[in-house]
């Protein structure tokens, strides 16, 4: 015997069903992602740890990441300017690592060289290094706290050596802003561009800018010799009676040309770690 409303209250449950089967299947999609999510949210705020954890736990790996590979502290491929018909860079008899081929009457290279930014060797295919030439500057903003906690952090791990290595800024001016410049990677046999002689010292042009004007530096200092040579900038911190750096997330461009090379960094500063 059929019973009146029995199709109608199948119907609804056939389609209660196809929804719980959806909302199931939804869930079972959305829930890996926002577990990855929130993941790589945590993994994130790990990373920085200068925000997590104060500076005396700061292991020897973390203290040298603040110095080297940071908000504060990145590694730039240097650029060689071409000079009329020279090659991009000469040293000793300026056809060093020029093809003899490409050797004019005069004795001038004709060849423009290949000239590469630095490459993390694990990350390629065969994990080995490249054997042409790169040449990189490591520049960094020393008037932020975390960077001046990991360098006193490595003393206290017993680093002395190595932060002399690392080229330290000698002094920290209240009113400026220092931007250390150090050779990374020479590259060339013979590239010393900040090395001072009996002759004097290097000519560079450096500037700092923002979005309130470009500014040049008030005082140039050099620091160690061979591959610890490094230049300090030191740059106002105000521009034409206003600070130079504004409130909030700030961007700084650092330019600097040297005898026949250029380096530019660019910094995202954060003002809660600004000294």
């Amino acid at each position: 015997m059929r019973v009146p409303g029995n199709t109608a209250i199948i119907g609804v449950a056939r389609a209660g069903g196809r929804r719980a089967a959806l909302l199931s299947a939804m869930f079972r999609t959305i829930l890996p992602l926002v577990t990855l999510l929130l993941g790589v949210c945590a993994f994130v705020r790990a990373d920085d740890f200068w925000k997590q954890k104060p500076a005396a736990q700061w292991s020897h790996a973390e203290a040298l990441r603040l110095v080297r590979h940071s908000p504060w502290a990145k590694v730039e491929a240097v650029v060689f300017l071409r000079r009329e018909n020279q090659a991009s860079y000469s040293i000793l008899t300026g056809t060093y690592h020029c093809d003899p081929d490409t050797i004019d009457a005069n004795g001038n290279c004709m060849q423009k060289m290949r000239v590469e930014p630095p490459v993390d060797s694990s990350r390629q295919p065969d994990g080995a290094p490249r054997l042409s030439p790169s040449t990189a500057f490591l520049v960094r903003w020393e008037s932020a706290v975390p960077v001046n906690q990991a360098f006193q952090r490595l003393e206290e791990l017993g680093e002395r050596a190595l932060v002399a290595f690392q080229a330290q800024a000698p002094r920290l001016p209240a009113d400026r802003y220092v931007i250390t410049v150090k050779l990374d990677q020479p590259g060339f046999v013979g590239f010393e561009p900040f090395a001072v002689t009996p002759a004097g010292s290097p000519d560079l042009r450096a500037t700092l800018k923002t979005r309130r004007g470009i500014v040049a530096p008030l005082e140039i200092e050099f620091t160690g010799t061979g591959t610890s040579s490094s230049v300090h900038f030191y740059f106002p911190r105000t521009l034409d009676g206003a600070p130079l750096l504004g409130p909030g997330f700030y961007t700084a461009e650092f330019a600097l040309r040297g005898a026949g090379f250029a380096v530019h960094s660019k910094f995202t500063l954060d003002p809660e770690f600004l000294r």
